[in-house]
């Protein structure tokens, strides 16, 4: 049987890892079925508003084109909060619409952020097989492709979270295989998607000092700037940072309140609470727990690795969740593409993101409920928000837990150590004829 063999020489380590056409075969028909169950849920009920501004914005985009379009939408609905990366995806698929126009809109609106959540499934296909079996490597990449709380997100409410969950993992995964300025122009990309993926900053840039030193660093923060750049230059603005800012904080400062629906650490006090200087409390402390974050990955990487890595990429989503004000249901969702990577080396953490799919799936669909209602509030004190609430709290604090257990050194690296001996294969020999 013929291989598909790719070798990668990394810190020393030959990566040799090798695709059968059965392996093929088998990832393949696993992200058409995660696409065929999205695809028939897309009849499902969104959110009537969020669909009807995205149909709008889908048809903005493609009948005025990209330049004009946030001053078009600007003048004739009066507000548009999302950066300017998704205004070309608007313009894609709302073009896609225009020539297929017999098809609902409400098919396109949600067939973009699907598109990218199987490819996000493909990416950590592609991640894992490199410390996996085949059949390990299907088995995990599964629990991300038919993940109940992804799907919902998606295919039920239509959101734009997996678009932006795909470029962020993606700049990660780069900067782990020493890639640093394609990295630092995918993770322009995802903060012109979603500014929620300023959490991973200081994260993807310690890692690319670690693994590629100061001068490569200051090559990827010019990448970085050269990419917003070209970006935004189709776009009319007169002040790039102003243009920028006014997108950014004008949707930050729209929504004054302590949880926009989330069911977090501020959720447990109720929802849609005024914050008031509470927003300072909010990102002080996340302020601070990222600093612990970042200790620990700076102390323990180069004795834990890629995999500690990426535990602090979960670890500052998971916190930019919890923490800060303001945040909406959905911040949980990229989350979980880096637990995903994980739990093939440590029991604990399969607890944790079975769990924290529970509770993001009910955190969402008990929003989008009482969203499609006439009343679209939660009544305060409810017993589901408080329930999910004190839970997320809790493996919030198990995972910090973890993390501090890891900068003494007592878990990552013993399970990642144990799954990569059961787990390692036999390579074909130089001169074998597998090519």
């Amino acid at each position: 049987m013929r291989l598909y063999q790719v070798d990668a020489k990394r810190e020393g380590i030959m990566v040799n890892f090798s695709f059968d056409k059965r392996e093929i075969i088998c990832l393949t028909v696993l992200l058409l079925a995660a696409f065929a169950v999205r695809l028939l849920l897309f009849p499902l009920q969104g959110y009537a508003n969020d669909m009807g501004t995205f149909s709008y914005w889908f048809n903005a985009a493609a009948s005025q084109g990209i330049r004009p379009f946030y001053t078009y939408v600007m003048e004739n609905v009066g507000w548009v909060d999302y950066p300017p990366f998704n205004v070309y995806i608007f313009y894609a698929f709302g073009s896609l619409a225009r020539a297929f126009s017999s098809v609902d809109m409400s098919f396109f609106v949600k067939l973009a952020p699907t598109v990218f959540d199987v490819a996000t499934s493909g990416v950590i296909y592609l991640f894992l097989r490199k410390y996996l079996t085949p059949k390990q490597t299907i088995m995990a990449t599964a629990l991300y492709a038919f993940n109940p709380a992804i799907i919902y997100n998606v295919a039920v409410w239509g959101q734009f979270d997996a678009i932006y969950t795909f470029v962020l993992l993606l700049s990660m995964l780069l900067a782990l295989k020493r890639k640093p300025e394609m990295s630092a122009v995918v993770f322009g990309v995802a903060l012109l998607t979603k500014p929620q993926g300023i959490a991973l900053l200081p994260l993807i840039a310690v890692l690319i000092f670690k693994k590629d030193g100061v001068k490569r660093l200051f090559t990827s923060i010019a990448a970085f700037a050269a990419t917003i750049f070209i970006v935004i230059l189709p776009f009319e603005w007169s002040n790039p940072i102003t243009f920028l800012s006014d997108i950014y904080f004008g949707a930050y400062g729209g929504y004054p309140y302590t949880s926009i629906n989330a069911f977090n650490f501020w959720g447990i006090f109720g929802l849609w609470i005024p914050d008031g200087n509470l927003y300072i409390l909010g990102w002080a402390l996340f302020g601070a727990f990222a600093t612990f974050i970042m200790y620990v990955f700076y102390k323990r990487y180069n004795a834990t690795g890629d995999k500690l890595a990426i535990l602090a990429a979960f670890m500052l989503l998971f916190a930019f969740f919890m923490l800060p004000t303001r945040i909406h249901e959905r911040y949980l969702f990229p989350a979980l593409s880096m637990l995903v990577l994980l739990i093939p080396f440590s029991k604990k953490l399969r607890l944790l993101f079975i769990t924290l799919t529970a509770t993001l799936f009910v955190n969402q669909a008990y929003v989008l409920y009482y969203l499609n209602m006439k009343n679209p509030f939660i009544p305060s004190g409810d017993l589901v928000v408080l329930v999910v609430s004190i839970i997320n709290l809790v493996l919030f604090l198990y995972a910090s837990v973890l993390m501090w257990a890891e900068l003494r050194g007592h878990h990552l690296k013993k399970t990642a150590k144990s799954c990569k001996n059961k787990t390692q294969q036999p390579q074909p020999k130089q001169g074998s004829g597998h090519k």
